[in-house]
């Protein structure tokens, strides 16, 4: 069995590569673009960020590609881990939805799907919450 999104989400952000400069061969460029344990994808507009397995991702049923297609996330995939900053973006758009249904010229439709949506954004900050993984044991 592989490593568990988590894993492979921490095991990226410590083995990515830090220069300053850029990558200047070719061959450079395919060993990070090639190695799985790097494929990961911040995806800011949806407020994720993705560890992509063509198996389990949800995004592209159809497609051939072996990359996520970001505009199609869904919030159910295997591949989707989030951070604080994530749940926390989450929070704040969560507000402004909320703020944008209670304005009263906004007709009686649009003003429940935005106060739905901000619901929903609300129990994916809740979600993470309660799966989130602790890198350092709480201090009290």
């Amino acid at each position: 069995m592989g490593q568990s999104r988590w894993a492979r989400m921490f095991h990226a952000a410590a083995q990515a590569p830090t220069f300053a400069g850029s990558i200047r061969a070719h061959r450079q460029a395919r060993g990070i673009l090639g190695n799985p344990a790097l494929t990961v994808y911040d995806n800011p507009r949806s407020f994720l960020m993705c560890v992509y397995n063509r198996d389990r991702a949800l995004c592209h049923r159809l497609d051939v590609t072996d990359a996520p297609r970001l505009d199609r996330c869904q919030p159910s995939c295997a591949n989707v881990a989030r951070t604080d900053h994530h749940a926390d973006q989450l929070l704040q758009h969560a507000q402004v939805l909320e703020r944008q249904a209670a304005f009263e010229a906004l007709p009686g439709p649009l003003a429940e799907r935005l106060a739905r949506r901000a619901d929903q954004l609300r129990e994916l900050a809740d979600r993470h919450e309660l799966d989130r993984i602790h890198t350092q044991e709480p201090t009290a």
